[in-house]
């Protein structure tokens, strides 16, 4: 079929229906930019829902009177985060994966489903684009308490105690993720640090993180051993939360910071990466990790362990594959290639923010494309 050519032919009844009357019916609010992100039509439920009357929008720019931005603060606004920008630029639309706020003519961010896509002419070039939203308050709401109790839940901004420093990183999707980590001392001499993912986003995977926290921890009543505290989450998982299709990739540290010896084992996680000091950067000394099948595919599954050792101005990273997953804009991905490089010049004080800035800058999406997360463990003299 030829670019521009009609996928759907017009029955004699449409000639007879006006245009804007009919827009006015749609229970969406519908807005129409041109290329410049100019609105050209705003309907009647665009001004129910956000107070803003067509008098007030025709003619203005996008970025100047709806200030989209994300649930998390982002704003929206420009070329490569703009919904209606990207979607021009690239000639793709769709449903925004992320819940969007809009401003409303009260002053409150109105929390809506956004779905946008380019508008064609009659020889296929993009002349302006077409978003569809409506109103997601209540969900806005249930989603908010999600976020609180997640927040409480996962270990958030490191710490430093007896003779280890662990940094965290944690960046969902959206407002929030379908990881989880965690890092806690059960005696004074053993550090657990945990990273798990769920398969999908949002709330449905975040739920299967929050039973494997609590499957977690009540293994640790009845063992020691990492692969002994996975074989049993995984039983229990199968026999309570258990759904096709539905599983949690995880991987977990043992680590004494007396001894600096610790115990890794996973259960289809990326592999935990052991850098040392080189030049004035770091070095990936080696990688540690198993095969192993992920929680909840197979109630028989066993774990296999792997010991290391940490020497002064070593560490271990542990990094979910929203990072070594991400897409490069150059094509490929960032993986342990960019995390090499972006070590083997680091010399400061903030290891995963600035790892997390420099995924960023090579990738082809902002924001970026899954969740990501991250524990960075190392021998420390501090308290």
């Amino acid at each position: 079929m030829n670019q521009g050519a009609r996928t759907v032919e017009l029955n004699p009844l449409l000639s007879q229906v006006s245009l804007p009357a009919f827009l006015d019916q749609v229970q969406d609010g519908l807005c129409v930019v041109d290329r410049d992100r100019r609105i050209v039509l705003w309907n009647r439920s665009a001004h129910e829902l956000t107070g803003f009357a067509p008098a007030d929008m025709i003619g203005k720019a996008t970025v100047d009177v709806l200030a989209l931005r994300s649930i998390a603060g982002e704003a929206l606004a420009t070329d490569e985060t703009d919904p209606l920008a990207r979607c021009m630029r690239s000639g793709i639309g769709g449903i925004v994966p992320q819940m969007i706020l809009m401003a409303t003519a009260a002053g409150r961010g109105l929390p809506v489903s956004l779905s946008v896509g380019p508008l064609h002419d009659a020889d296929g070039a993009t002349v302006g684009a077409i978003a569809l939203f409506r109103g997601m308050r209540d969900e806005y709401q249930q989603r908010r308490l999600a976020v609180e109790i997640q927040k409480r839940t996962i270990t958030q901004g490191g710490f430093a105690r007896n003779g280890v420093r662990v940094d965290t990183l944690y960046v969902p999707l959206d407002e929030i993720g379908g990881d989880f980590l965690e890092a806690f001392f059960l005696d004074e001499r053993s550090l657990i640090a945990t990273l798990a993912d769920a398969t999908g986003h949002g709330i449905s995977a975040s739920l299967f993180t929050m039973v494997y926290k609590s499957l977690l921890h009540g293994a640790f009543a009845r063992h020691q051993k990492p692969s002994s505290v996975l074989e049993n989450v995984n039983r229990a998982f199968l026999e309570t939360a258990g759904i096709d299709g539905f599983y949690v990739g995880a991987c977990l540290v043992r680590y004494n910071p007396s001894t600096r010896e610790g115990v890794y084992s996973a259960a289809g996680h990326p592999r935990g990466l052991l850098f040392a000091p080189s030049g004035g950067g770091y070095a990936l000394r080696d990688t540690i990790g198993v095969q192993s099948l992920m929680l909840g595919m197979d109630d028989t599954a066993r774990f296999k362990e792997v010991e290391f050792h940490l020497a002064d101005g070593e560490f271990l990273l542990l990094v979910s594959d929203g990072m070594l997953e991400s897409p490069c804009r150059e094509g490929g991905q960032f993986g342990m290639k960019g995390i090499e490089a972006f070590f083997a010049r680091y010399s400061g004080r903030e290891p995963l923010g600035e790892l997390l800035t420099a995924c960023r800058r090579c990738g082809a999406f902002d924001p970026m494309g899954d969740d990501v997360s991250a524990i960075l463990l190392t021998p420390s003299t501090g308290s």
